[in-house]
Order: C-alpha cells, then sequence, then structure tokens
C-alpha cells in the first residue's frame, strides 16, 4: 500500500511540474523582430523560472534575459508605499497626518487630506498630466520632476471629490510623497528607499530613474508600434514615485517575498500594506496602499500593473498557492497581466472557470440601450455601439450580457435603467446619463470662441471656430480640433478629455470645464 500512495504521489508531482516549453508557448508572440517581456516565478519561497523573450534594444539586436532591466511604471508605488509605512513604525510620522504637515506648499482645501488618503487613490488629487497639459507643458515635451509636481498640485484650489469620499486612481500624490519621505526622513528618497528596502532585500538590480539622461547597464528600450514596424518610446522625465524604478523580474521577486518573511517592516506594516481601503460611507474597495487585492480563478490575488511610455509591467502573489510571479515588457501593445497569469496557471494547478452560457437579448432590446452617455463626474463622452451584433463601448470594449439590462465589462458591472447606465466596479460606482448627440451649427460654434484662463494653470485657452471646426489652443501651442458630442460639449481628440462650456442664466458662455477620469473639472472662466 505504502509503494502505491508513493507511486501514486510521484505521478501527481511530476504532472503538474510546469516545464520551460510551457513558459515558452505562453511568450511564443515575440522574437528576435519584436520588443518583449521577461517573466520570473517564484514557487514555496523559491525561484523556479527566469525567462526572456523578444529584444531589449532592436537597433542592436540585443535580446531580453533574466536579467534585463526595465521600467517599473506603476508597480513602483508599493514600494513608496512601504516608505511611508517604515516611517510611521519608526515614529517619523502617521499616515492619518494631514499632507499639508509635510508639504505646506499645497493649499487648504477645507477637508483633512491624509497620507493615508493618499495611499489608496481616496486623496481628491487631480492627476498632474491633464494639470501639465493644460499649463502648456505636457508630459513628454518637458523635462519635469516631482518638485515641479507639487508646483502644479499647489497650483490647484479644488480637488476631485472630498478626500476619502470617492477612489480615483491618480499619480500626483505618489510622486509629491517622495517628498515627504525626504523632508521627514533627512535623506533623498534614492538613498532612504536603497538603504531601507534594496539592500536589506539584496535587490541588487533596483534603482530609480530620477535622471533620464544616466546610463544604466543592460536596460531594455520602450517602443510602440507604428504600422509594420516600431518606434521608439522611452519616458523623458525626472519623476518617481509613481513609477520610474528600474529593476529586474528577479529583484521583484525577492520583494514579493518579503509579503511573506516580512523581513523589511515586520508582519504588522506587511499586512497593513495589503489591507483594502474603506471609502467613507464605510464600502471596502479593492484597492490597499500600492496594492490591488482581490480574487482571481478563485484564488486571493495581490497584485499591480505599471505602464509608462511603452513599458508595461505586472506583479503579482497568489499566497494560498505560494506562487508570486513577475512580468516586465518593453512593447507598449504587451498584456503583461494575461501573460501572467497564465503562467502562474502552471503553478496554482487552478484551470480557467468555464465561462457562463451567455444571455440571450433580443437585437431590439439592444438597439434600445444604443447612444451617447455622459459620465456624470468628468463630463466625459461615450457611445454605446453595436458592433458585430455585440453591444460595445465605443466599438472597442464589448459589454456581455448578464440579464435583461445587465452586462459585464471587464470586472465591472454595467447595467441599465430609463437615465443611463451605472458602471459598478471594485472600486466604487461610476453615473452615465443619457444624453443628445450634438451636431453644432457654424453660429453655435461662434457662442464658444474666446479666450480663457484659470490660476490653477497659468496657461491662456484659445477657442476659435473656423470652417464649421471648434479648436482649442493652449498657451502658444498648436490649435487643437475639438469633436462635438452633447449640447455644449466635445472630446479632445487623444486622451479621453472632455471640454464643456458652461453658461450663466442668460445663455452667455462664461466657463470652460475640462476633465477626465482622473482629473474631473478644471475650470477656465472667459475673460473675452
Amino acid at each position: 500500500m505504502r509503494t502505491i500512495i508513493f507511486a501514486l504521489a510521484l505521478a501527481a508531482a511530476t504532472q503538474a511540474a510546469p516545464k520551460q516549453s510551457d513558459v515558452d508557448r505562453i511568450f511564443a508572440g515575440f522574437n528576435t523582430h519584436t520588443p518583449g517581456c521577461a517573466v520570473g516565478v517564484a514557487h514555496h519561497g523559491k525561484t523556479v523560472l527566469q525567462s526572456g523573450y523578444g529584444m531589449a534594444d532592436l537597433e542592436r539586436s540585443i535580446p531580453i534575459t533574466a536579467d534585463t532591466i526595465f521600467e517599473s511604471g506603476s508597480v513602483a508605488k508599493q514600494f513608496t508605499a512601504m516608505t511611508l509605512l517604515l516611517l510611521e513604525k519608526q515614529g517619523k510620522l502617521s499616515l492619518d497626518d494631514p499632507l499639508r504637515k509635510y508639504l505646506p506648499e499645497l493649499p487648504d482645501y477645507g477637508q483633512k487630506l491624509t497620507i493615508r488618503h493618499v495611499l489608496s487613490h481616496l486623496s481628491g488629487l487631480r492627476e498632474w498630466r491633464l494639470v501639465a497639459t493644460f499649463s502648456g507643458t505636457p508630459e513628454g515635451t518637458y523635462v519635469l520632476d516631482n518638485r515641479d509636481l507639487l508646483r502644479l498640485a499647489s497650483m490647484q484650489r479644488a480637488l476631485n471629490y472630498d478626500p476619502g469620499a470617492a477612489y480615483s486612481y491618480t499619480n500626483t500624490g505618489f510622486n509629491i510623497l517622495t517628498i515627504v519621505v525626504e523632508r521627514v526622513s533627512g535623506k533623498s528618497f534614492e538613498d532612504y528607499t536603497r538603504e531601507n528596502i534594496f539592500e536589506p532585500l539584496h535587490m541588487a538590480h533596483t534603482r530609480w530613474r530620477s535622471d533620464f539622461r544616466a546610463i544604466v547597464p543592460n536596460r531594455a528600450l520602450s517602443y510602440e508600434p507604428k504600422g509594420d514596424g516600431w518606434i521608439n518610446d522611452t519616458p523623458i522625465e525626472n519623476i518617481i514615485g509613481a513609477g520610474g524604478m528600474l529593476s529586474t523580474v528577479g529583484d521583484w521577486l525577492l520583494w514579493n517575498e518579503n509579503f511573506s518573511t516580512a523581513r523589511v517592516g515586520g508582519p504588522e506594516v506587511v499586512k497593513a500594506q495589503q489591507t483594502p481601503a474603506t471609502l467613507a460611507n464605510g464600502r471596502a474597495i479593492s484597492y490597499a496602499k500600492g496594492l490591488v487585492v482581490d480574487t482571481f480563478d478563485g484564488l486571493r490575488e495581490v497584485q499591480h500593473g505599471g505602464s509608462t511610455g511603452g513599458y508595461r509591467t505586472w506583479i503579482a502573489r497568489y499566497p494560498g498557492k505560494e506562487v508570486s510571479i513577475a512580468v516586465m515588457c518593453n512593447a507598449a501593445n504587451a498584456d503583461p497581466m494575461r501573460l501572467g497569469r497564465e503562467t502562474a496557471r502552471l503553478w496554482t494547478g487552478v484551470t480557467p472557470a468555464p465561462k457562463p452560457a451567455p444571455f440571450a437579448v433580443d437585437p431590439p432590446e439592444l438597439q434600445k440601450l444604443t447612444g451617447m452617455y455622459r459620465k456624470t463626474r468628468d463630463n466625459t463622452a461615450v457611445e454605446v455601439l453595436i458592433k458585430d451584433g455585440k453591444l460595445t463601448l465605443d466599438g472597442r470594449m464589448e459589454l456581455t450580457p448578464t440579464g435583461s439590462a445587465k452586462f459585464t465589462a471587464g470586472n465591472a458591472e454595467i447595467v441599465f435603467d430609463r437615465a443611463g447606465f451605472r458602471e459598478i466596479g471594485p472600486d466604487g460606482d461610476t453615473v452615465f446619463e443619457r444624453v443628445e448627440p450634438a451636431h453644432p451649427t457654424a453660429a453655435d460654434l461662434a457662442a464658444y470662441a474666446g479666450k480663457y484662463e484659470s490660476p490653477e494653470t497659468g496657461a491662456p485657452l484659445t477657442v476659435d471656430a473656423k470652417g464649421g471646426q471648434l479648436t482649442i489652443a493652449i498657451g502658444s501651442n498648436t490649435p487643437i480640433p475639438l469633436r462635438p458630442t452633447y449640447r455644449d460639449a466635445f472630446m479632445m481628440p487623444r486622451g479621453g478629455t472632455s471640454i464643456r462650456f458652461l453658461r450663466d442664466p442668460s445663455g452667455y458662455v462664461t466657463t470652460l470645464s475640462a476633465g477626465d477620469d482622473r482629473a474631473w473639472d478644471l475650470r477656465f472662466a472667459r475673460i473675452h
């Protein structure tokens, strides 16, 4: 009997052991003519696989290896969050301290905005990218650093919402937290993280991209597809904290293991970092402190992705299976989450749950749901369309029916009613109201023409109407055409930014509001 049990156990272990070829098949889309990815896997606390696919440098034909250095994107946020948790443990600050205690440059918003709010994207701080764009210094045209972002944040006289009332992902807070670390610790952010995180965990290949011009041996360039080829898309900025980390998959596996060993921080800090936040109304969300805590394949998953320039990254742990995954890519069209989850299944042993049978909705019922909708919080417009017989958002995101007026899209539920629809996600709800598409005449467009200013940006806006086309010029930059959506509203061609004009009781246009998913209502007063 003992022999039979041993044989069965050996057979099961042999059958379950993933092979290099299994992972190779997942990453087979990358080759010597494309950028690619590195992947690392740890199981039961030991690294069991590290591989590279595709090219780190297409011009010099340098392949990606397990030791190739990539830029992190937002995966860096969990490291920045750890620095604040460590400083709290050292008694140098409290996460419940007002942010202005350490950054008095910020205005008093009349609400207590804390470090804790920032670490879970509950702060209401506007995303710096939209503010920089409307300040005439858009990302990629000027070399910005964290102090530039603090200056931009200090010019803002309003938040997206009262701190704690909602969730809205924003990089601004994590970037300016690096300055808090420096003022509290007396060290540079780079030195503090190296001494307190990287060196104790033996992350020898990890540093911050605080000077984009610095020579970093073994670093992959990043690319985005264009036509039949590729163009360079490597960030040119000195912004760190929310992103800007340079590392390898091997170093990230060492970091992930710290959530089991708690060598850095100790058990209480590690637990605190993985505890999801709660909104002011008592609703728990999936975002913790620089980490997303949810379930996938029925397993607890602790993960975060990153995107900057052409870099795409993802890191995850499945504590119940003691599996850790890191994926780093230098292709803007790569999907590291999908690649990582498929790789993780080789070690977790979990197979995807079968998709439920699709709920049948009659085409006429789908047709009733089509039309234009306004996201109430930032005024952006989305069109619900039928494409290939399926309901979609803007023809890109498919809505899978689960009921007569209920659908899923990604990890969110979409519920329609007469007024519009509600997007119910793991971090809160978003409301869309049905609106009538606008077809403004030349006379209608002329009513918006003029100059607009805001003390929150410093760059004037010039709105012009010529030849049946409305344009907006930020500062002295080239005018940008605006696409009409609903009454008094337009969309800019890139970035999902809305431009909405507000009127006084007499109907005269007095105000311009710019908004997107991360900066909801940036207002400009008409001056003539």
